[in-house]
């Protein structure tokens, strides 16, 4: 018999609710003793989709995950619960179960509580006309919880006033809810021990403001946050380590961010590009000279050249952790030199292939002179040259930038250690692969020694 089998109940428990609620139930099957402790679990996650897999129409399925959760609470023994997270769609006829639910695990002390009432089937469309209305309203009892350390509401009404009350709170996700811009100051005021905020498929007719000289936040995730007249972003926060923005352009103001570590940028929600665009995608860039690790879309990659044609100047960032975001598309290649060139300290570059999104549309001699960027003799880039180790490739579908690439770097890397090549779906058949890469490389001479080439598979 393993160890951990002699350990008591009590023990099992505490190790078990460091689990996942669906990894602690496979536990059941380990034996008999094992089948009734993944049910004292701490940390709960009743979730409607789970039981989709069951043989019945919606209606049905719900009705099912219901009595799930009432027999669970009704049989539930343990005194404490540390965790507890309801995944629910529109609960329409079944709000009394949901605040039941909530009731019992606050009578617990529970210190993290995730309520999603938010439809699996609301997309960017819903979001831009911002007509979804939340499905329920947090109860009474929530706000006077004041042990409550993590909270997240997805589609779910909460009242300002109230929430500032848990002033213990340590992480808060709100997501497709209207977030009016002076609901976000409050809520950092009065929880001075925050360290994380996310706001997902949020909006608002205003901007976002998230600043204070005496913020402990430590990761801001911002993932298509609506705001439709002049949109801004003011951001201060001396504290922070990782900062994610994902939506439309806006004006950005960031600020004070000396200890920022990690930025990621995504404009998937925008359509156009032009000179005002980049020069607002430059002067982002600028305000964040501490990020040592960088991701960028292909909308930066596509539309931050258009503002280095006026003006030519390439600034240097300390990034040496770098992921570009691209389908690798003759309208990309320019915005990927920017990047190179402006990353002198770079070791670890990841290109991962995503689909493509025509945002610039150059005409036909732009593409050709675009596809000279990646010639043996072209410009040499410090980080190449001096520094760069490890390159991956995350999606390879062997398309002629792909390989210009991969061939530029195969024979200007000169401290380049590992080129790792994940390839896509289309091309699974290895021995393809490796054909099309022996005839990319043939004839020519590895700059590293040391150079290490892997192709994996999905």
């Amino acid at each position: 018999m393993d160890m951990i089998s002699y350990l008591p109940d009590h023990l099992l428990i505490i190790i078990i609710s460091f689990l996942t609620f669906q990894e602690a139930a496979r536990t059941s099957v380990l034996s008999r003793r094992w089948a009734h402790i993944w049910r004292s679990t701490r940390n709960l996650d009743f979730n409607e989709r789970f039981f989709f897999n069951i043989d019945a129409d919606r209606e049905v399925r719900r009705r099912v995950f219901v009595k799930f959760v009432e027999n669970w609470i009704d049989n539930y023994q343990e005194p404490v619960l540390d965790k507890l997270c309801i995944t629910f769609s529109r609960p329409r006829d079944f709000h009394v179960v949901v605040e039941e639910c909530i009731e019992f695990a606050v009578s617990r002390g529970v210190k993290v509580l995730g309520l999603d009432f938010s439809d699996p089937s609301w997309g960017d469309k819903d979001l831009l006309g911002k007509n979804l209305a939340p499905s329920f309203d947090l109860p009474q009892v929530v706000y006077e919880h004041r042990v409550l350390e993590s909270l997240t509401l997805f589609s779910c009404n909460f009242n300002v006033s109230e929430i500032i009350n848990l002033r213990l709170l340590k992480n808060i996700s709100l997501g497709w809810i209207e977030l009016r811009l002076p609901s976000l100051p409050a809520l950092l005021v009065n929880c001075p021990l925050l360290e994380s905020l996310s706001l997902k498929n949020c909006w608002n007719a205003d901007g976002l403001r998230v600043y204070g000289k005496d913020l402990r936040l430590r990761s801001l995730v911002v993932d298509k946050f609506i705001m439709s007249e002049n949109p801004y972003i003011e951001l201060e926060a001396p504290n922070l380590k990782y900062l994610k923005y994902s939506g439309s352009m806006a004006v950005f103001g960031v600020n004070g961010t000396r200890e920022l570590e990690e930025a990621y940028l995504e404009f998937g929600l925008e359509s156009e590009g032009y000179i005002a665009m980049g020069d607002r995608l430059y002067q982002l860039l600028h305000q964040l000279p501490t990020a040592r690790v960088l991701t960028v879309c292909t909308y930066m990659l596509q539309v931050i050249p258009l503002e280095l044609a006026s003006n030519g100047v390439t600034p240097y960032f300390g990034v040496g952790h770098l992921t570009l975001k691209t389908a690798m598309q003759s309208s990309e290649q320019r915005g990927i030199r920017y990047f190179l060139s402006s990353c002198p300290c770079l070791q670890v570059l990841i290109v991962n292939i995503v689909p493509q999104r025509i945002i610039v549309d150059l005409d036909e001699y732009e593409r050709d002179n675009v596809g000279e960027i990646w010639a043996l003799n072209a410009k040499e880039y410090h980080c190449v040259n001096q520094t760069l180790k490890v390159v991956q490739v995350k999606g390879f579908k062997g398309t002629r930038h792909e390989v210009g690439l991969l061939r530029y770097l195969f024979c200007c890397g000169s401290v380049l250690e590992k080129l790792h090549i994940l390839v896509a779906e289309k091309l699974e058949n290895q021995h393809e692969v490796r054909q099309l890469l022996g005839r990319a490389f043939r004839g020519l001479k590895k700059a590293s020694n040391d150079l290490h080439i892997s192709i994996y598979r999905r």
